[in-house]
């Protein structure tokens, strides 16, 4: 049963990188793309691609402001993609996040439309 868990987590870690990788290149950082793969590195990727700089990963450590960094970071990220903040609350949901971003990064109808969207 353990051995489904990892399978199931490794499967989910690859479709969700190579999702934010399609991703990356759409926001035009196809330099960057490969940050995808690596754990810290693809938060930064993420927040380069909402034109944040990778010191912000420091609110990250702390608690509670954390979450409601994480809540503003999606929102401005969904938004960056052309689609509602709204879809921020869906994102919340443990494994819906990684199902999320794997459709957005390979539908071709997700665009980069520019963090100030």
């Amino acid at each position: 049963m353990l051995v489904l868990v990892y399978l199931i987590y490794i499967a989910l870690y690859i479709l969700t990188s190579m999702a934010f990788y399609r991703l990356a290149k759409k926001a035009g950082l196809a330099s960057i793309a490969w940050f995808a793969w690596v754990p810290v590195l693809n938060i930064v990727l993420q927040l380069k691609m909402i034109h944040k700089s990778a010191w912000w990963l420091l609110i990250l450590l702390v608690p509670i402001v954390n979450v409601i960094f994480f809540i503003i970071w999606q929102v401005k990220l969904c938004r960056a993609f052309g689609h509602s903040g709204a879809n921020v609350w869906w994102i919340l949901v443990p494994f819906v996040y990684n199902i999320i971003w794997i459709v957005w990064g390979f539908e071709r109808e997700t665009q980069y439309v520019g963090f100030w969207a």
